[in-house]
């Protein structure tokens, strides 16, 4: 179901994750106001917008394109493939990768999950194990189940949690200007957790 939802975020954070909006978006995105995207552009926006603040393992640095796989989210993917057509990211040609099966994952660097449940997610999870891919979802106990960022909807604005725990078990990093805009950072078993 798509529903509108706007940032609702500091105009800091815009700036940081939203840039998109604003350096030569298409047509069909600069006809628009922030408070009519829907939420599946701006789930789209922030998929993009993750991989500027996520550092990647050396060894997949190569990688003549950036591929961003999605699952059981036809709507997101739509909006990556239209918002893609006029962006690079990490200075590379990016791509969408509509996944059915956990086998066809290949070389994606980000995954999205955006339905199925937990069951869904641990498939994901079995089948990438320790590989360097930035699993995010959008469940109510993403993180508890085992992604990296997990989307959640806050008084109708598109937010998202990070765990630093599944971050580190991927071989990623994910810079400070990210942790600072998320709702919740957890840390694993090593600090807790804090909340914004």
């Amino acid at each position: 179901m798509r529903s509108n939802a706007s940032f609702g975020w500091r105009p800091l954070a815009l700036c940081l994750l939203c840039a998109a909006w604003t350096i030569g978006p298409s047509p069909a995105y600069a006809q628009q106001s922030t408070a009519a995207y829907s939420e599946d552009a701006i789930k789209a926006v922030f998929l993009y917008r993750f991989a500027a603040y996520v550092v990647w393992p050396p060894s997949r640095s190569t990688d003549p394109v950036f591929t961003i796989g999605v699952i059981n989210a036809d709507g997101v993917a739509d909006e990556l493939e239209r918002l893609l057509a006029h962006h690079m990211v990490k200075d590379r040609r990016a791509r969408v990768r509509r996944i059915s099966n956990p086998g066809d994952i290949g070389d994606s660097m980000i995954v999205y999950v955006g339905g199925g449940g937990t069951q869904a997610l641990q498939t994901v999870l079995a089948h990438i194990e320790r590989a360097p891919v930035l699993l995010v979802t959008d469940a109510e106990r993403g993180l508890d189940s085992g992604s990296a960022i997990n989307f959640r909807i806050v008084d109708s604005h598109v937010r998202f949690e990070v765990s630093l725990a599944a971050a580190d078990r991927a071989g990623l990093s994910i810079r400070s200007e990210l942790l600072s805009v998320a709702i919740r950072v957890s840390r694993g078993n090593v600090e807790g957790s804090y909340e914004r």
